[in-house]
C-alpha cells in the first residue's frame, strides 16, 4: 500500500532519508546511468507512459476526505510533467506506440513520455486540462462509460468511503455488521486500514460480489453516492467532448470499471466493446486506446481488445516499454503526489530517481505485475468455491 504523506514524525524522518538517498545517487549521475542502461534494454529512446487518476487544487484537504494514492496537486502535476520534459519529449500515445514498433536500434536523440489519466474524474477537464494546454503536453484520458454523466461514484470510491467511515467510528470491518453474505466476504478481506482492505477486496471479488459489497456498506453507514466528496464526481459528456476539442484523447476503460479477468469472456466483451460503443456514439469515432481496470488483464482479455478494435492498451505495470514489445501490453508508471514528494515539499532529486526508474533499476522499488495468473482448465475454475477467483500475481491499491 502507497506511504500516506501524514505529517507525522515518523514519516517526516523516512521521507527526508528517503530524499537524501534520493540526493546522493542523482548527485552520482545514477538517473544518467540507469538512462543509459535502459535505453540499450529498451533497444532505443525510451517510452515512458506515466498514470495519474485525480488532480485537486488542495492534495491536503482531498487526501483527508479520499483516496490518497489517487491524487495529486496541480501543482505538483505541473511540476512533475515541466522536469519530464527537460529530458524528454512529450508525446502522444500513438506515437509513443509508433516508436516502440520501429526496429531496435532506431536513433532519436532524446526519450519520449506520454500522459493518461484513469478513471474519467471531472477534475482532468477542470484543473488538468489547463496545465497540459499550457504545457502544450498531449494526454489521454480513460473514462468509464457507464458512470458518465451520472451522480454515481466509481466502486473503489464508494468502498473507501464506507470503510473509512466505519474506521472513524472504530468499528473493525470484521465487525461492521453487514447481512451474511457480503459480511463474509469482508471477512476474508479484510486488513489493517480502509486501503488496505480495498486492496484486497478489488484483487480477489468477481464484479458483482464488489458490487454487493460495496451497496451493504454504504447502507450500514447510511452513505449514498451523492454524499462522497465532490472531487470523486467523474466526468459529464460536455466535458469529455472539451477535453477532446483541447486535444485529449478520449480511451476506453470498460461500462463499469469491471476486473476483467475476473469476468466470463462473454461480460468481459459485453464490458469493452460497450464502452467502445457508447464513446463511438457520443464522440463520433470508436476509441483505439484502452486501459485495463486495476491494469488487470491475461491474454485471453487482450484478444478480445483486439478483436474490438482497439491498437493499444495498457496497464500499471511499471516496468520499461521495450521495442518489439505487445502494444496491447504497455507498462505504465503510476505517479501521484508522493512521488516527488519530500518533507518539506517537492523534491527534484526525488522526481529524477522515482520518474527515472533509479529505485526501481536499484531494486528499492518492487514492481507488480498486472497480468493474472492462468487458471490450469476449466476444472479448476468449477472447483473453486462460489464468491472467490485466481488472484493477480500482485496487487495495488485502487490502480486504473
Amino acid at each position: 500500500m502507497p506511504e500516506r504523506a501524514d505529517g507525522s514524525p515518523r514519516w517526516i524522518v523516512r521521507r527526508a532519508l528517503k530524499v537524501a538517498v534520493a540526493g546522493a545517487l542523482h548527485a552520482a549521475g545514477a538517473h544518467r546511468a540507469v538512462g543509459t542502461l535502459r535505453r540499450r534494454q529498451a533497444g532505443g529512446a525510451r517510452v515512458l507512459v506515466v498514470s495519474y487518476h485525480r488532480v485537486t487544487h488542495d492534495y491536503r484537504a482531498s487526501a483527508r476526505e479520499g483516496l490518497a494514492s489517487l491524487l495529486v496537486s496541480a501543482d505538483t502535476l505541473r511540476r512533475q510533467l515541466e522536469q519530464l520534459g527537460r529530458t524528454r519529449d512529450l508525446v502522444s500515445l500513438a506515437d509513443a506506440r509508433r516508436i516502440l514498433a520501429e526496429p531496435p536500434g532506431t536513433s532519436r536523440a532524446r526519450d519520449v513520455v506520454t500522459v493518461t489519466f484513469d478513471d474519467g474524474y471531472a477534475d482532468v477537464h477542470g484543473v488538468a486540462l489547463p496545465i497540459l494546454r499550457a504545457l502544450g503536453a498531449p494526454a489521454t484520458a480513460f473514462v468509464v462509460t457507464g458512470l458518465v454523466g451520472t451522480a454515481r461514484r466509481l466502486p473503489h470510491d464508494r468502498i473507501y468511503a464506507a470503510l473509512a467511515e466505519l474506521a472513524a467510528r472504530g468499528i473493525p470491518p470484521e465487525r461492521a455488521g453487514l447481512p451474511r453474505a457480503p459480511q463474509a466476504l469482508l471477512d476474508a478481506c479484510a486488513r489493517a486500514g480502509p486501503a488496505a482492505t480495498l486492496d484486497r477486496l478489488i484483487a480477489r471479488l468477481p464484479h458483482p460480489r464488489l458490487l454487493e459489497v460495496a451497496d451493504a456498506l454504504a447502507a450500514r453507514v447510511g452513505l449514498a453516492d451523492a454524499d462522497l466528496p465532490a472531487g470523486t464526481r467523474v466526468l459529464d459528456w460536455d466535458e469529455i467532448r472539451a477535453l477532446q476539442a483541447g486535444g485529449v484523447e478520449v480511451g476506453g476503460h470498460t461500462v463499469t470499471h469491471a476486473v476483467l479477468p475476473h469476468l466470463p469472456a462473454a461480460r468481459a466483451r459485453r464490458e469493452i466493446a460497450g464502452c467502445r460503443d457508447a464513446l463511438a456514439e457520443r464522440l463520433g469515432r470508436p476509441p483505439r486506446t484502452f486501459a485495463y481496470p486495476n491494469g488487470y488483464h491475461t491474454p485471453a482479455v487482450r484478444r478480445l481488445v483486439a478483436e474490438l478494435g482497439f491498437d493499444v492498451a495498457v496497464t500499471t505495470e511499471d516496468a520499461e516499454n521495450v521495442r518489439g514489445g505487445d502494444p496491447l501490453a504497455l507498462r505504465r508508471k503510476m505517479v501521484w503526489e508522493n512521488t516527488t514528494l519530500g518533507p518539506a515539499g517537492y523534491s527534484p532529486a526525488l522526481a529524477a530517481c522515482n520518474l527515472e526508474g533509479v529505485f526501481t533499476a536499484l531494486g528499492l522499488v518492487r514492481p507488480v505485475p498486472g497480468e493474472w495468473r492462468a487458471l490450469a482448465d476449466a476444472e479448476e475454475e468449477r472447483a473453486r468455491p462460489a464468491g472467490r477467483s485466481p488472484g493477480p500475481r500482485g496487487s495495488r491499491v485502487a490502480a486504473g
